[in-house]
């Protein structure tokens, strides 16, 4: 009987209502979709954002701004290990628009390239799942095989939180979390510099929300939830 009344107590509480009116407010196509939690989908949009030649229009300014953020974030240091890294010096050279990205090319999530800059870029993504034994390793070894001519070789390690990797391969990986993405998607939607058709920034703000989400970023709500169980 005592749980029974609480939880009368909790359906009539406004704080909870308002909790419910807040999730309702968030109808998102991804979830709709039933695809937010799914790797497969997530990589497919990184994809559409990276490429230069697609509708959203802003040829190679994801890209860019992707790799423009990583040195802002980590005090300019070099992206990638030191035998293939890009330093800020070599990256304002480079020109991205003949970018040709690559999904699941042999098992790869994510591979961006650039023949004419001599650079590849390769993203294995991971949302709930973790990293399978000696997956990095093989990807990283394909990659040096494949394209032994190219100058600069990045291997990142994308996850919805921040995860450990195998100990071989942390000098070579970089691990980047979704906040990178997110922060990305943030400062393009909010720059005045920038001329964002209507179609792209509604899905934009979707996929923001859908991370946010995900990410439990919905500070409103999390307030709302701890004065509700008195937390």
């Amino acid at each position: 009987m005592k749980t029974e009344k609480q939880l009368k107590e909790l359906i009539l509480d406004d704080k909870f209502t308002s909790i419910q009116n807040l999730v309702n407010e968030e109808v998102n196509l991804m979830n709709i979709l039933r695809v937010s939690h799914k790797e497969l989908q997530h990589s497919n949009f990184l994809a559409w954002l990276f490429n230069p030649k697609e509708a959203h229009g802003l040829k190679d300014y994801f890209i860019k701004e992707f790799i423009k953020l990583y040195f802002k974030e980590n005090e300019y240091q070099d992206l990638g290990s030191a035998s293939n890294s890009l330093s800020v010096f070599d990256f304002v050279k480079l020109d991205f628009s003949d970018i040709d990205i690559k999904r699941e090319h042999k098992n790869i999530d994510i591979l961006i390239s650039s023949k004419k800059n001599k650079f590849i870029l390769l993203i294995e993504n991971k949302i709930f799942s973790n990293e399978s034994s000696g997956q990095l390793t093989k990807y990283r070894q394909q990659i040096e095989k494949d394209y032994t001519d190219y100058i600069h070789k990045i291997y990142i390690y994308l996850s919805l939180f921040n995860q450990e990797i195998s100990e071989e391969e942390q000098t070579f990986y970089i691990k980047l979390t979704y906040e990178h993405i997110v922060k990305l998607i943030t400062v393009s939607l909010k720059s005045n510099n920038l001329s964002i058709a209507k179609n792209t920034r509604f899905v934009l703000e979707q996929y923001l929300q859908t991370l946010n989400t995900l990410m439990n970023e919905n500070k409103e709500i999390e307030k709302l939830a701890k004065e509700v169980y008195g937390q």
